[in-house]
């Protein structure tokens, strides 16, 4: 009533009084006792009240147990014993208390002429915005993405406004992503685009999402400008290179513009490998194995610190072997000599994968590159467990990757 009254309407602790209500309004389905991330114990030292009822339930495949409420239910990942999320289940008003709290604190800024409220609003605003994302993350958990789409939506001006004066890029990310994943396109282009426009691409992966959008509408010519200009800026994403690649062969354009693109800046940098190695990309990605372990090499050979460009020459010479193996598959069981061909070619190539995995284990600092690495030397040394030192090998590998957690 106070903010329909035009005189208290005018002061800026009208709003946010009404703000402050909203809040603990919204608070009250969600419970202002416990928050998402809580652990279970954690939460049952603090939580008063006893769930109406309980059940064990697996989502996008993740066993959760959950406790049901009068408002709410609580779902408890049984692998972590976290709590991942809190959804309401009876709304105690048919209004977006959360985006009407924020909208009566951005009011309450917008009359506060001398500024002096800037900090408390600020701090009240910055808690809105922790609860829209926490609603939205929970949502996203249990695979509700149109409802993580509006909430990590509405958490973006709590922040982006003349108070707090920011923007949040991994918001504006997800709420991208979201939109993406519930077919908004409109939405999710909008998202993909402001984050590039802030320089938040995630090595080109943004790019690569936005021009699969505009791809899918048709607008070959908008994912060519997209891509090309994210290619410009991360000549090694592999996500890039490999989206380049089924654009032009799609549009039935030639591969070979990319590696104009790849040759324009290896001028501009002759001694930068990761260009070396996003040329063997190209290769790799076109299926000429040999041209793309000639770069590979021609990488590492540039600089015997570049991990990645010894570890490709493995990892390729192993995909080589795996088509020779579906090759085999292939073959009518009564051709003997093909079939012998084949299996020498199949060997050779995981022989060759050896000393370049064994490099790449050792040399790197990157978790991933070890972990693939010692997954590929794992069945190789498998395959010829027979030879001398094979069995061991193979066992070191299988104990380290049991260790890491495979």
């Amino acid at each position: 009533m106070a903010t329909r009254n035009e005189k208290k309407a005018s002061n800026p602790n009208t709003w946010i009084k009404y703000g402050d209500a909203l809040y603990k309004a919204y608070e009250a389905m969600v419970s202002p006792d416990y928050r998402v991330g809580w652990s279970a114990t954690e939460v049952a030292m603090f939580n008063t009240q006893m769930p109406l009822s309980n059940e064990q339930k697996e989502i996008n495949g993740v066993q959760y147990y959950i406790e049901h409420y009068a408002l709410r239910d609580l779902y408890y990942n049984l692998n972590t014993q976290i709590l991942d999320a809190i959804i309401i289940t009876q709304p105690i008003s048919e209004e977006n208390l959360l985006a009407d709290a924020r909208d009566a604190y951005l009011k309450a800024a917008e009359l506060d002429a001398k500024g002096s409220k800037t900090k408390s609003i600020t701090e009240k605003l910055m808690n809105v915005q922790g609860r829209f994302i926490e609603y939205a993350s929970g949502n996203y958990a249990l695979g509700n993405y149109e409802v993580a789409a509006e909430n990590f939506e509405n958490s973006l001006s709590c922040v982006d406004n003349p108070v707090v004066n920011r923007v949040d890029t991994m918001m504006v990310y997800n709420t991208g992503l979201m939109y993406n994943a519930v077919g908004d396109n409109a939405k999710a282009k909008k998202y993909y685009a402001q984050c590039i426009e802030l320089g938040y691409d995630a090595n080109g992966e943004v790019s690569s999402s936005l021009a699969s959008i505009l791809m899918a509408e048709g607008d070959i010519e908008g994912a060519k400008a997209c891509l090309n200009a994210a290619f410009q800026k991360y000549p090694a994403s592999q996500s890039v290179l490999v989206a380049l690649i089924n654009l032009y062969i799609e549009s039935n354009d030639d591969p070979q513009k990319i590696l104009d693109l790849i040759h324009a800046a290896q001028a501009n940098e002759p001694t930068n490998p990761t260009l070396v190695y996003a040329e063997g990309n190209v290769y790799f990605n076109t299926g000429d194995y040999d041209e793309a372990i000639k770069y590979y090499r021609k990488s590492y050979e540039m600089d015997s610190t570049y991990v990645y460009g010894v570890y490709a020459v493995g990892s390729a010479y192993y995909e080589m072997a795996l088509d020779v193996q579906d090759d085999m598959d292939k073959l009518d069981l009564r051709d003997v000599e093909g079939y012998e061909k084949l299996l020498a070619e199949f060997e050779q190539d995981l022989m060759s994968a050896i000393e370049p995995l064994e490099k790449a284990f050792e040399m790197t600092v990157d978790q991933d590159v070890k972990n693939n690495a010692a997954l590929m030397l794992k069945e190789v040394y498998f395959r010829f467990r027979d030879k001398p030192g094979f069995a061991e090998q193979h066992a070191k590998y299988e104990q380290f990757l049991k260790e890491a957690g495979f």
